[in-house]
């Protein structure tokens, strides 16, 4: 399910308490222990920190609801992405034992009409993964940055 800019920002209000359209770390803070989430002010800082500045003379110590904005959006594409790599991930581990071996690819390629020597595809799990076969984070790491190599 797609998060809208207005349940966003109604969020955003609810985050912030005193009302001065920004969060400080303390605002922050009570959100994330409702969730669960205990976070250190330092933590927190760190985490703000680390956003982008959009504003000249913006207070660093608090996120704008442009940074709060991009920050989910940004999760939330990161998010779709894990999952649309786990049901593709999936689709290769037919035993459901978590890694991709030389013969489930062997099977998926060739189910897809595509033919490859023995050698191309123990080339392809090593260049990918380790101990002859594929874990998801191996097929993750290597999606997210094929761009890199191709």
């Amino acid at each position: 399910m797609e998060t809208t800019d207005t349940e966003i920002h109604e969020l955003f209000q609810l985050m912030d308490v005193n009302k001065d359209q920004k969060l400080a770390p303390k605002e922050l803070d009570c959100v994330l222990r409702a969730l669960g989430i205990n976070a250190t002010e330092a933590d927190l800082i760190e985490f703000i920190g680390e956003l982008p500045t959009l504003e000249e003379g913006q207070d660093k110590d608090c996120v704008t609801y442009e940074q709060f904005a991009e920050s989910i959006k940004k999760n939330m594409a990161l998010t779709n992405e894990t999952d649309s790599l786990q049901v593709t991930f999936n689709a290769f581990d037919h035993a459901g034992d978590g890694f991709i071996d030389i013969d489930k690819l062997k099977s998926v390629l060739s189910n897809l009409g595509l033919q490859f020597q023995d050698t191309d595809i123990q080339n392809i799990i090593h260049h990918v993964g380790s101990e002859g076969r594929i874990s998801f984070d191996e097929f993750q790491r290597f999606m997210l940055n094929c761009d890199d190599i191709i």
